[in-house]
């Protein structure tokens, strides 16, 4: 308890702490809709999409998070596109996309010259990198994205559950799976530099699935991806000082631990 207090004593832990909450809710919020219309495939490409943002952006000079936030904007909308204007499956147009996007990461990182410890934050996370900036983005995300969600649910859940029939009932289905899209992008891109590239789909991914083992309802899905999220991110954190480890990996190992205690209370209760 000492320990923790201490440690709290610091800003860059204080900044730290409140980003693994924000990211927390936010995540496994967006996540539900991952979950429900099983579309792990597209967030883990645009992850891994960032992966080329951030390589221009390093060639180009320009600011990582803006690169990476543009190129993976720009795949989810062609993905979108292609989805709709092609009869090819949903997942084999992402595998393009995504295989596009990492051999184009790929070669301009290796055009880069020297050392750029910048990019493995993005890479594997630095949650304890965190600045007031970044805190800021995450926040004004999070409002957006929730409030944005919260207006919209009907429609987003209409047209997750059946989306032909929400065409019938006069929904703008095309409009509303690009803006889904886009916010998925966008939250993916805003949270790298506290999980990194290579885990950040499973914090949208695993604590909405352990909800999914609980929830018998809407609500009570929604309340309890996000606790999970929170519960995740926190108890992670403080783990990775205690055990002196990365702090990214030990939030998703987190998240996996309750997964599979959701797994054994929904066994239990059959």
């Amino acid at each position: 308890m000492t320990m923790i207090s201490e440690f709290l004593s610091y800003p860059f832990m204080q900044r730290a702490l409140l980003a693994s909450v924000m990211v927390g809710v936010l995540c496994p919020f967006v996540g539900n809709f991952v979950v429900l219309r099983r579309m792990s495939f597209f967030s883990d490409a645009i992850s891994h999409s960032a992966f080329a943002g951030i390589a221009v952006g390093a060639l180009l000079g320009v600011d990582l998070s803006i690169s990476s936030l543009a190129v993976a904007l720009i795949i989810a909308l062609v993905i979108a596109f292609l989805s709709e204007k092609t009869t090819l499956s949903h997942d084999t147009v992402i595998g393009v996309a995504f295989s596009g996007a990492i051999a184009v990461g790929m070669l301009i990182m290796g055009m880069l010259k020297g050392y750029r410890a910048d990019l493995f934050t993005f890479l594997f996370g630095d949650i304890l990198a965190i600045t007031n900036s970044d805190l800021l983005m995450i926040l004004s995300v999070s409002i957006l994205t929730i409030v944005t969600f919260l207006a919209l649910l009907k429609p987003f859940l209409q047209i997750t559950f059946n989306r032909d029939l929400a065409q019938v009932e006069g929904i703008h289905v095309r409009f509303f799976e690009y803006l889904l899209f886009i916010m998925i992008a966008i939250v993916i891109t805003v949270s790298l530099k506290i999980i990194g590239i290579i885990l950040v789909t499973s914090l949208m991914i695993v604590p909405a699935a352990s909800a999914k083992n609980l929830a018998s309802s809407m609500l009570r899905l929604f309340v309890l991806s996000s606790l999970f999220g929170v519960v995740s991110g926190i108890a992670g954190l403080f783990v990775s000082i205690y055990l002196d480890t990365s702090s990214g990996p030990t939030i998703v190992l987190v998240s996996v631990g309750i997964f599979f205690l959701t797994m054994l209370k929904r066994t239990g209760t059959k």
